[in-house]
């Protein structure tokens, strides 16, 4: 008899293991991911809303850190169904199609040039002038803010170079380094002529330091529109189950763009949606005293289909490699999606 109740005991327990574990894990759901800043505003309305578009699977807004967002797409099983990351690593990545379409491009540049010295706004008449014998330091030097900067300085044939020294200051040559601490680097006593950031942080610190102003819009400096910075992708094979869902996803994220500058939608409300979705003890970027809609305006959220910029985009990766050769992307024509 011991026997007999030991063993239903253990099938008891064993039943109830499997169901705590089904409770508490969702393999079965839709996993969303961006990183936090300016790429997670443009799903801040869908997380805010907890938007479901009808599918009998719960879908899981979640936003990480920038610097960890590639591992979500990336690895024998990627967690991510649907995924926000740069342009430049979603195609050094994803870039053959095969486990990932880009559905289109979602933000098109936030990066701005302040100073603390220097006061006159930078043009692309008075771009050479200003900058030659400068200290230009730059947020995420090696990776896309960089490129977007030396892009920049390639198009108007301005020569630059890249150093370790703040002291090392050249003349006739436009005198680049890396800021490694935006926090800590970008203040009223920063030893540069010039400083290349990104929103929230550029308006955060020209609000809270007197001396500091914004004296030049990198996208404005690049052409008309900007450039694409953070692309929506999607597994392909969740494309091709899920293509109701594919478009009203679509839907919703160009339909957020008009959301986030509307009159009625409050920086609280935008925030909460964003924090709502962090791991929990993390803060996210922005808050409600620094997300104004300049700010927003300023971070360039909207929704370009992937076949309408594809070419915009395969002309970005070519400027990048052109200033950084080892940044090599083999883009298939696969990788970008077509509703048709």
């Amino acid at each position: 008899m011991k026997k007999f109740f030991a063993i239903v005991l253990s099938a008891l327990m064993l039943t109830a293991g499997t169901a705590l574990f089904a409770a508490c894990s969702d393999e079965d759901g839709i996993d969303v991911y961006a990183p936090d800043g300016a790429p997670a505003l443009a799903l801040a309305q869908l997380m805010g809303d907890e938007m479901q578009f009808g599918s009998d699977k719960s879908v899981n807004y979640n936003v990480v850190n920038a610097n960890t967002i590639q591992t979500y797409v990336t690895g024998e099983n990627p967690q991510a169904e649907l995924c926000v990351l740069p342009v430049n690593a979603a195609a050094m990545a994803l870039g053959s199609g095969e486990n990932y379409k880009m559905l289109g491009t979602v933000t098109h540049g936030n990066i701005y040039v302040v100073s603390n010295t220097e006061k006159t706004a930078l043009t692309a008449a008075n771009l050479e002038e200003q900058l030659t014998g400068k200290m230009v330091g730059c947020i995420q030097l090696q990776s896309f803010v960089g490129f977007a900067l030396q892009i920049v300085l390639d198009k108007y044939d301005i020569e630059y170079r890249i150093t370790e020294d703040n002291e090392d200051v050249q003349e006739g040559i436009v005198n680049i380094i890396n800021i490694s601490d935006p926090a800590g680097q970008i203040t009223g006593a920063a030893p540069y002529d010039y400083m290349v950031a990104a929103e929230p942080v550029v308006s955060t610190k020209t609000g809270n330091i007197p001396t500091l102003e914004q004296v030049g819009d990198l996208q404005a400096l690049y052409g008309e529109g900007g450039y694409p910075q953070a692309v929506l992708v999607a597994k392909a094979d969740f494309i091709e189950n899920n293509a109701e869902f594919v478009t009203q996803f679509i839907a919703a994220v160009e339909a957020n763009a008009t959301w986030l500058t509307a009159d009625a939608t409050s920086a609280e409300t935008v925030v909460s949606a964003v924090a709502s979705h962090l791991p929990e003890g993390s803060t996210p970027t922005f808050n409600a005293k620094n997300l104004t809609k300049n700010v927003i305006e300023k971070c360039a959220v909207r929704f370009e289909s992937a076949a309408s910029c594809k070419e915009e985009v395969k002309n970005f990766l070519a400027e990048i490699t052109a200033v950084n050769p080892k940044m090599q992307f083999n883009v298939a024509d696969a990788f970008f999606y077509n509703a048709q």
